[in-house]
Parts: structure tokens; sequence; C-alpha cells
């Protein structure tokens, strides 16, 4: 008997059945196997050679199903329906594949939400009938929290092979949820059918305009920064004209993708229309869309034009308190300080994965401070491929908002990203009431176990206590109770 769990009976199983082994032999050996998941691999391999009847394999369909039913562990499940899925694609055609299609359908909707549910969408979306596939979509759409990471792969199978029909009815029905979510699944589905070389009329992009107005600012920004064609460019570029400052920093946005499709008068006329907007808006705001314009006329070579939209430090006023009613972001900033030697490693790719969630949920900016780093772009794709906190998703839609920076100490101290005010579980003279405070600020917190550097807590006048007994916290508390913090002043 092999170990429980040891896979190497089961593939000498196939392997022996490829060869063209004793069938009564190999069933008997499959059946002997401890462990559900290979016994139904084992099982399933076998019942597709061809002395196996139609009514032989109907009688395996539920040994089978049994067999994967003894895992327990849903991630494991998962990946087994997606095994089953693949070998069950090797079956004659007939009454047994299908039913066998079914129950692996079955147990794919009966999985927790989670990524146990992704993991067996992906595996599964391949194997099944195309007529079956808007019955993964519905389950990917119902997997609250990753809906679109698990209909990722079932829209693309539509956009590759549903009729002109599906397409259509598909669209429809990734309209009818949220704003948010039903953008996200309009967004993904748009750009599989653009690579597919197919399209739909209306398109899920045009359907997508329809809900802009109730959806998060982060979300169309989100559509924005994927449209590849001058067309969708336009598209979005007339229907986000405006002078809040969602609309002029979507068309920034914009004029990025235009460049990038090859129309460079376009996208100049679309920074332009952003910069046209920028009087009206909060100073230190205007500031942080100032320095993308910036870079948009630099991308474009027009150096001269770019240099007028650079704001120095010193130029960013604190903004005003705003009127009743009005709306507003924050202004605040999480401020991460390195405090390790040498170059960048997975400690600050962890904490900046995490201070993404943080900022991304309740409307802050992320600085690093005295970080050895000269490529934000880089850095933040780093730790979006590295880190598996879920918060890090949204770490560049930060950066390309300009929600993220890099800054000196001797800034910080300046009061480049806001009044800077040190964090620490001994502060000196007390601990500042956040509340005082009218202008933007900016909390500077330590990496690692040391904390703030004698220089920053020397050089701030102002030291913050988070929980009034001087409790020492972990960075990755300590980040997301300030978060909070600030978000309720």
């Amino acid at each position: 008997m092999e170990k429980r769990h040891d896979p190497s009976t089961c593939r000498r199983i196939l392997r022996d059945s490829k060869r063209g082994g004793n069938i009564r032999d190999l069933f008997d050996a499959a059946r002997q196997l401890e462990a559900g998941p290979y016994r139904a691999e084992a099982l399933c391999g076998l019942a597709a050679r061809s002395e196996v009847s139609d009514d032989q394999r109907q009688e395996l369909v539920e040994e089978i199903i049994d067999a994967m039913l003894e895992e327990e562990r849903g991630w494991r499940l998962a990946e087994c329906i997606g095994v089953i899925s693949k070998s069950v694609s090797h079956w004659p055609e007939g009454d047994a594949r299908q039913e066998l299609e079914d129950d692996l359908i079955g147990l794919t909707g009966d999985l927790p939400e989670g990524e146990a549910r992704v993991v067996a969408l992906r595996g599964i979306t391949k194997r099944v009938p195309l007529h079956r596939l808007p019955d993964l979509l519905m389950l990917a759409i119902e997997n609250r929290g990753q809906e679109a990471q698990a209909a990722r792969p079932v829209l693309r199978s539509i956009a590759e092979d549903g009729d002109e029909a599906m397409l259509a009815s598909i669209c429809i029905l990734l309209a009818s949820g949220t704003p948010d979510i039903s953008i996200h699944l309009l967004d993904t589905f748009h750009g599989h059918l653009t690579r597919a070389r197919r399209m739909t009329d209306p398109s899920p992009l045009a359907r997508a305009l329809t809900l802009l107005d109730a959806a998060d600012a982060e979300t169309v920004r989100s559509l924005c920064s994927h449209v590849d064609s001058l067309e969708d460019v336009r598209l979005l570029a007339d229907a986000l004209q405006g002078e809040d400052e969602r609309s002029i920093r979507c068309t920034t946005t914009l004029a990025g993708r235009a460049d990038r499709a090859g129309d460079s008068e376009f996208a100049r006329e679309l920074l332009e229309r952003a910069a046209s907007g920028l009087e009206g808006l909060e100073p230190r705001l205007a500031a942080r869309i100032s320095k993308n314009i910036a870079k948009g006329f630099e991308r474009m070579g027009d150096e001269k034009r770019a240099e007028a939209f650079k704001v120095r430090p010193a130029e960013i006023r604190p903004r005003t308190t705003p009127a009743q009613g009005e709306v507003n972001l924050s202004g605040h900033s999480i401020a991460l300080v390195d405090t390790y030697s040498g170059s960048i490693g997975t400690p600050h790719l962890r904490a900046l994965a995490r201070a993404a969630g943080a900022a991304h949920g309740f409307g802050h900016d992320i600085v690093l401070v005295a970080w050895p780093v000269e490529d934000l772009a880089e850095l933040c794709e780093r730790a979006q491929k590295e880190s598996g906190t879920a918060g890090v998703n949204h770490l560049m839609e930060l950066l390309e908002n300009g929600r993220v920076s890099s800054v000196s100490i001797e800034d910080a101290l300046a009061g480049a990203a806001g009044q800077p005010i040190a964090t620490t579980h001994r502060p000196v003279g007390g601990s500042v009431d956040l509340a005082s405070f009218e202008s933007p600020l900016c909390l500077l917190m330590g990496l690692g176990r040391q904390g703030l550097p004698k220089q920053i807590l020397d050089g701030c006048s102002d030291h913050f206590e988070l929980t009034g007994i001087g409790a020492s916290l972990e960075t990755a508390v300590a980040m997301g109770a300030i978060a909070q913090r600030l978000a309720d002043l």
C-alpha cells in the first residue's frame, strides 16, 4: 500500500493503463487507494479506456463523486474538481460524461465562497460544454469578495467561443449587479472580447457607462486605465467630462491611454482639459494631480509644458476647512519610515501591501520616507506580485492616482506630505489631539521593531500615542488603527 495522500500509486495505475494493462486489475488497484481524491482520479482515468461501456461509466460516476467528497479541505477539493474535469474530457460523448460534468459543476457551487471556488472554476471552465458556461458564470458572480477573479476564466471562454446571442445575454447579466461589481465584470469581458477580436453591440464598455455615476471613483479610474483603443478612450472621455476630482483624474488617465494608442494630439487635448479644472480643487489635491499631468507631458516629450505643472513641496498649501455638506477627501497620509539597512526586501513589500489596503479603505495617501527606491511603479508591481495581502490589489490604482509618493526624511519633516506627526508609544510632552489640526496630517510610522529613528522623533514637534496607555503595537495593527482614526477626523 502506498502512503496515504501519496499520488505515486495513482500515477502508476494511470501509466500502466496507457500501456494496455489489465483493466480489471487496474480497477482493483485504484479502489485500494486510501485517499479519496487520488482514488477518484484513478477511477476516472481508467473509465476512459475503450473497453469500458457507457453504462459502466455511469455506474462509476457516483463512486468517483463519493471518493472526491471524502476530502474535507475546500482548497484540495477545488484542485480535485479541476483534475477530474480534465480527465472526464477524455471520455467519449454520452450520458455518463454529461452526468459527471453536471456533478462537478454542482460540487463547484457547493464550495464555500472564496479562493477555493476561484481555483475550481479556473480548472473546470475549459472542460465543460459551451452551453454550461453561463452556469459557471453565475457561480463566479455569487462568489462574494472575489467575483472578478472567479469570473475571469469563464468570461474568457465565453468571449472566445460564445455565439452572438450568448455574448449579448452575458452582457445583460453582468450589468444587472451592483455598480462597482458590474463595472469590473463588464471591463473584464470587454477586454477578453477585444483580445479575441470580437464585440457585441452595445459593447460591455458602453453598458458600463450607464453605471459610472453610481460607482466608486476608484472603480471608474480602474476602468479608464484598462482601455486600449482610441474609440474606447473617446467613449470614456466624453462620458467623464467635468471639473470634479473624479473627472479630472480619469481624464488624466485617459490621456495616457490615448498617447499609448498612438494619438498624441488627443492625449494633449485631454491633459489640457484636466489642467483647466485644477483651480477648482483643494490645493494639495490639485498639486498631486498636477504631478500626473506633468508626467503625461514628459512622456510626450514636452518638457516645457511639463515644467508648468511640477509642484514643489513649498508650493503645497494646507487645505481650508470645508463648508458643511461639501464633499472632500481627507488629504491625510500614512507615512512609512524605512528603518532597515540595505535594499528593498520582504518586510518593505509586506508593509506597502498592507498600507495599500488601509489607504484605499479609508481614503488616505501612502508616503514612503527614506526608502531606497527610484522607480515607484516597479516597486508597486513587485509588491503586487510577491505579496498575498488582499489590499495590495489596490496599490497600482493608488499609484496611478498620485496617492503613493516617496520623500526624504528632510522633506517629510518640512511638511511635504502634510503636518508631520511622529507616532510612538512614548510621546515626548504627551500625545497630541489629532482633531486640533486643520491642515492635512502625515503620521510617520517606523517599520520593524526599532520604531522611528531619533532624527524623526527629534524633528517632529508633535508626537501621537494611539492606545492611551503607552502600549506598543505591531506595525500592521497600528497602521489599521491609525487609518481609522484619521478617517474619523
